[in-house]
């Protein structure tokens, strides 16, 4: 994803929501992207709701969906009074993540924003968060909004390990900012330390098994990002568990955003070690940018 033309903020009206909706009309300025601003109505809520009231089941539907139209219009309003954004708005009914992801489908969406959390906190905690439902499966890039302030981004922390996705994620962030605003992260581990040291390898050996994956490392960062010019870029280097790292270096650097790819080097990483974007969703505190495999295509 080298621009942004078409941004889609999902808001339940939560101060979350809103939050993210602020961030994606200050993306759509700085990109000179389209805005669409998307509500979807909870499909078994609704019809819960439609048995309690003495209404037909067809007026109830509507009223709640021109409710949503006359909310999201009057978020539009602001939000041009605020930012010159003309967002345009849209309301849905259905299973919350599928509508997302089928509207950012159907829309040809290049990105889509959503909050950390929804309107309901606990239920998000116990029955998992809508962003990471439509992570899981959408095929699109998509920002999760923490953060209070809506300045353009200053520090962004891109983690990569090589892969395809990391390239697009680095694309991502270059396109996104100043090189000189990046932090290109690259956590490494020593394959079977723990058992060499166990099994009465010498220190010296140990040690010198660990410069030379240091060094392997360094020279796989640089030939990244000269390949994807990403020169300017600050690079950092740790050995560690990646989620781990990635929490401390984001605090260490006061990054604001991170930008991550979707999966690691094969997906069968993924399916043994767990996922390391999952990690980072659920224990860093900034913004988060996951960049899918399928963006770039």
């Amino acid at each position: 994803m080298d621009k942004m033309n078409r941004i889609v903020a999902a808001t339940d009206f939560s101060p979350r929501a809103d939050r993210a909706v602020h961030r994606a009309a200050q993306l759509a300025a700085q990109q000179r992207a389209e805005l669409t601003l998307l509500h979807v109505i909870p499909a078994l809520p609704l019809e819960a709701f439609k048995h309690l009231l003495s209404e037909t089941p067809l007026e109830i539907e509507q009223k709640l969906v021109d409710l949503a139209h006359t909310r999201l219009r009057e978020l539009a309003a602001s939000l041009h009074a605020d930012t010159g954004i003309a967002a345009s708005t849209h309301v849905s009914i259905g299973r919350v993540h599928a509508q997302i992801n089928g509207y950012a489908q159907a829309s040809g969406a290049d990105l889509v924003v959503i909050g950390a959390h929804g309107e309901h906190f606990l239920q998000d905690v116990f029955l998992g968060t809508t962003a990471s439902k439509v992570l899981d499966h959408g095929r699109h890039p998509l920002l999760i909004v923490r953060n209070t302030r809506f300045d353009p981004y200053q520090r962004i922390l891109v983690p990569v390990d090589f892969s395809r996705p990391s390239r697009l994620a680095l694309r991502t962030a270059l396109a996104m900012a100043d090189p000189a605003s990046i932090y290109v992260l690259h956590a490494f581990e020593v394959p079977f330390e723990g058992e060499m040291l166990y099994a009465g390898v010498s220190g010296e050996t140990v040690r010198q098994y660990r410069a030379q994956a240091l060094n392997d490392a360094r020279q796989q960062m640089q030939a990244f990002l000269a390949d994807l010019a990403g020169e300017g870029a600050a690079r950092v280097i740790e050995q560690g568990y990646a989620p781990a790292v990635i929490r401390e270096q984001s605090q260490a650097l006061g990054a604001d955003l991170i930008v991550i790819g979707k999966r690691g080097e094969t997906e069968l990483d993924e399916e043994l070690l767990g996922s390391v974007t999952k990690h980072v969703m659920y224990e860093t505190t900034c913004d988060l940018l996951v960049v899918t495999p399928d963006a770039g295509r």
